[in-house]
């Protein structure tokens, strides 16, 4: 039994690689809410293709996005419990999902027949 690296609970989940801090649903909202104000998508700011050069990118802001990658971003072997597994899955989907088209290939059962 270990400690979830992102809660602290106890768990008995193996370790896994995940990164080093869950998405946060408040800098979700965050992103989304500095989007609207500034009318530009969210791929404009937080995509792969960004470039913050092209828009008025406080250093503020550009502070927290860099932070929130990093967290996000990086990823080395850990304990995660299966509640904060999940809820990072329910965040995972609702504000990435449909985001990056191309960022995952999906099979089924049907396509490789």
């Amino acid at each position: 039994m270990g400690n979830c690296a992102w809660c602290h609970k106890k768990t008995n989940l193996p370790a896994v690689f995940a990164a080093e801090a869950p998405l946060m649903e408040w800098m979700e909202k965050r992103i989304d809410a500095w989007c609207d104000k500034n009318n530009i998508t969210r791929e404009d700011l937080w995509g792969g293709e960004s470039d913050w050069n092209k828009i008025n990118l406080s250093p503020e802001m550009e502070m927290e996005l860099l932070a929130y990658d990093e967290l996000v971003a990086s990823v080395s072997k850990q304990i995660i419990c299966k509640e904060c597994l999940i809820e990072d899955d329910k965040i995972y989907k609702k504000y990435y999902l449909n985001f990056d088209n191309d960022s995952e290939i999906t099979f089924t059962i049907d396509d490789i027949k």
